[in-house]
């Protein structure tokens, strides 16, 4: 063999490992969109673990729920992390989405709060009840209310609404407002639904609660979520390992004790 063609066969190696040096780069690059805490801080645990693998992990924290599943589906993002299932579905029907829920990581206890009775005997005829105008989580409230009582609803499958509402023991007048909008409802009206992370903000905590829901089975439950097209990929299957390790476990047990629990 000649010196000039192993010399040109040399160039022609060094010019391949690089072109895979580039792409391996590339790959190793997890481009995840997370709510704020403890969302982000649990991506952050996780992303400490990752960058032992080789990954630079890279988190763009969003508080607009919505955005962060346009930029997932668009591919923007290779996951995000803020959502329960039944949200991410009705965005897929919305906008012929293809998301996919990975793997639950945690669930909140959410439920409803008075500034003005101790306990459910004590709320009033006609009294103004405070729930989210959002359509996963309107239902997810009033099948709380459902589960104490206080309500019934129709049968149908799928989503519950305020028109589904047939009989209220104690004729209450419901309030749809949305999600932001929720605490500022609890100082006016007699009960109003909400989550741990929100009320805490005004010092009450989920013990003040004068209930909460109960038994889901993780339906709620705050998910890693990526796409059809990569969720059995190794990027994010190495991700999914990361955000259930025991750290993150850990962090959740004793850092979000009393406001959610792990479900991995």
């Amino acid at each position: 063999m000649s010196k000039k063609l192993l010399i040109s066969l040399a160039v022609i190696c060094v010019l391949v490992l690089a072109f895979v040096g580039i792409n391996l780069k590339k790959d190793n690059v997890i481009r995840i969109a997370a709510a704020g805490y403890p969302m982000d801080e649990i991506v952050k645990i996780a992303a400490e673990d990752l960058k032992k693998e080789g990954y630079d992990v890279k988190i763009t924290v969003l508080t607009d729920y919505v955005t962060a599943n346009v930029g997932l589906n668009a591919k923007d993002f290779d996951a995000n992390f803020h959502q329960h299932e039944p949200f991410m579905q009705v965005f897929n029907k919305k906008n012929n989405g293809k998301l996919l829920k990975v793997k639950g990581i945690y669930d909140v206890y959410v439920g409803f709060y008075s500034k003005k009775y101790k306990n459910k005997a004590e709320i009033p005829n006609g009294a103004k009840v405070a729930i989210p105008n959002d359509v996963t989580n309107q239902d997810r409230a009033l099948r709380i209310l459902a589960n104490e009582g206080l309500i019934e609803l129709k049968p149908k499958d799928g989503l519950y609404n305020l028109n589904d509402v047939i009989n209220t023991k104690k004729n209450f007048k419901f309030m749809a407002v949305p999600i932001p909008s929720l605490v500022q409802a609890y100082q006016e009206a007699d009960l109003a639904f909400n989550w741990p992370s929100h009320m805490l903000k005004i010092g009450v905590h989920v013990k003040d609660a004068l209930f909460i829901e109960k038994n889901t089975n993780g339906k709620y439950a705050v998910s890693l979520v990526a796409r059809e097209d990569n969720k059995n990929s190794k990027k994010i299957q190495d991700l999914t390992k990361a955000m259930t390790s025991e750290k993150v476990k850990k962090f959740i047990e004793e850092k979000y004790a009393g406001q959610g629990f792990p479900v991995f």
